[in-house]
């Protein structure tokens, strides 16, 4: 459903102009001002404040998503990091100074590492959240110095046409640029030079970004996907299995399955599987009802393409499909029972029922590649164990959840596997959290945002060394100066000798290292004979 909004294409012709503005800007110093951030953040602010009912309706008409979705998963958030962004970047953006006991500078230089801006930052974000990962990013660029241009997914036509229109009205255009379309659009804007690529998105897509980024040598973001599990072992209580159930069907159905740290699939110990799944099932029922197609929390799946390939899927496994329709339990496998009118798929309203696949076996359609959808597979295994390799076994995860009674025994799930976040006993709930990075590892992602981070991935951290022309004298200066053969030039070779032994760096004082570097405090002390005798000498 388009609502009427109309996404207008950026003509191919345009976008190296775009990025050339973009450049000029950047060239002129006008983001330098920390005080020009802040007020642009500020209109940023305004923008989502001024039109928070607009931008719920448009991810209603794009997702179906409910208002309170909305709002707790794309528009606060964003207006909460401009907050928390405003509150803290003045001590994030200042110069920081390594100690002088333990990395000394070069004859009393002063040391610093600056946060500069990168320059001009491509951000390309996807369809399923689209304020949330449009403007987050954006406001990390923003609040560093940059210089951004956006570029929206497509098939969230109403979010895009919406936000690329405020975003116009908004924002100055020196700062903030936006190219529109497809495949064709955005292969012209990898083909322009950026300073920083950030790409949301597939882990396929990605590779593209990646090799783009790699033509040009500049900074890349990747925040992509994969298969985020939830182990279920040592859990005794009936009470426990009944919050793990309720945590794992709203981190899986949120927003339709449609979420990068959704949980993909669960592995569970055999001897609670059973009743695990009457957990699940009891969860979906109680969150969306009997006959989940009229359920008004219910989401949508995006598009036609995305719908047949999880039907596709589907009708692939092997395992015991189980959901609600017609206000019954629905169960059985593809080949016993019609997708359509058993399991109550429906194309023309883009429906998929919220479905627990049971007796899910390795090499299983449903365990071949991200799901994104509202299919969640069930996997008994025997133990933590088998968990953990079933687990390596596949590419790293953006997110692994570990629910346990023993917090211990679910921490460990975490030390032996990698993933791009661990969380134990919940789902999703740290994405909440701004005062951590976001990010994936390995196949789920390169580089993390959020908070801090944003400021981290977002400027580069520029080696900044102050000298004086006039310090120190010119004999000590000399030191490092030609000719360092003969006698006479005896102390100079002692002197920049490197012996560094971590016994002696922890003895070394400030005085001393702002005099010479590399160079412990037994060395210095061997060698000021020599060297007394030689800056008196006549």
């Amino acid at each position: 459903m388009t609502n009427g909004n109309v996404i207008e294409y950026t003509p191919l012709d345009q976008i190296p102009k775009i990025v050339e503005d973009l450049r000029a800007s950047f060239a002129t110093g006008i983001t330098r001002n920390v005080e020009f951030r802040k007020q642009q953040l500020m209109k940023l602010f305004d923008m989502i404040n001024d039109n928070k009912e607009i931008l719920a309706d448009c991810l209603k008409a794009d997702l179906n998503m409910t208002k309170g979705e909305a709002y707790a998963s794309n528009i606060e958030p964003a207006m909460y990091e401009i907050g928390y962004m405003l509150e803290n970047m003045d001590q994030w953006l200042k110069p920081t100074y390594p100690s002088l006991a333990h990395q000394p500078s070069y004859m009393g230089g002063d040391i610093c590492i600056q946060k500069v801006p990168q320059g001009v930052v491509f951000l390309i974000s996807p369809w399923n959240y689209p304020v949330r990962l449009t403007l987050i990013p954006l406001i990390g660029a923003i609040a560093s110095g940059n210089v951004a241009l956006v570029k929206q997914s497509e098939l969230s036509v109403n979010t895009t046409s919406v936000i690329s229109r405020l975003l116009k009205e908004y924002m100055d255009e020196r700062v903030v640029r936006i190219v529109n379309g497809g495949a064709e659009e955005t292969t012209v804007l990898l083909d322009q030079r950026a300073d920083h690529l950030f790409y949301t998105g597939s882990g396929a897509i990605g590779k593209i970004v990646a090799a783009a980024a790699a033509k040009n040598l500049c900074k890349t973001t990747l925040e992509l996907g994969g298969k985020c599990p939830a182990a279920v072992f040592g859990v005794k209580s009936k009470d426990s299995l009944e919050v793990i159930a309720r945590r794992i069907i709203w981190g899986k159905f949120y927003n339709c399955g449609q979420t990068c740290v959704g949980v993909d699939y669960v592995l569970v110990e055999k001897s609670i599987c059973d009743n695990l799944v009457s957990e699940l099932l009891n969860a979906v029922n109680e969150f969306y009802g009997s006959n989940p197609i009229n359920s008004p929390d219910f989401g949508r799946i995006i598009n036609k393409r995305q719908f047949s390939r999880l039907v596709g899927l589907l009708s692939k496994s092997k395992g015991t499909i189980n959901t609600y329709n017609n206000d019954k339990l629905v169960s059985g496998t593809s080949t016993e029972l019609n997708l359509n009118s058993d399991f109550g798929c429906d194309e023309g309203n883009l429906f998929v029922p919220p479905t627990i696949v049971t007796n899910v076996q390795p090499g299983d359609s449903l365990l071949s590649g991200e799901l994104f959808g509202p299919i969640l597979p069930v996997v008994a295994v025997d133990d933590v164990q088998s968990a953990i390799d079933f687990i390596n076994s596949m590419d790293y995860p953006l997110a692994l959840y570990s629910f346990n009674e023993d917090v211990d025994q679910a921490k460990l799930v975490g030390e032996c596997t990698r993933s791009g976040s661990f969380v134990v006993n919940d789902t999703m709930i740290h994405t909440a959290c701004h005062s951590i990075p976001f990010g994936g590892f390995g196949p789920s992602g390169l580089g993390s945002y959020f908070g801090l981070a944003s400021i981290e991935t977002f400027t580069h951290g520029k080696s900044t060394m102050i000298g004086r022309l006039n310090y120190p004298p010119k004999n000590l200066d000399s030191l490092r100066f030609p000719p360092y053969s003969g006698s006479e030039n005896e102390w100079k070779g002692v002197a920049s000798k490197a012996f560094i032994y971590p016994t002696w760096r922890s003895l070394r004082s400030s005085f001393i290292s702002k005099m010479l570097t590399y160079i412990p405090g037994w060395r210095t002390f061997s060698i000021l004979p020599i060297a007394v005798s030689r800056l008196t000498k006549k």
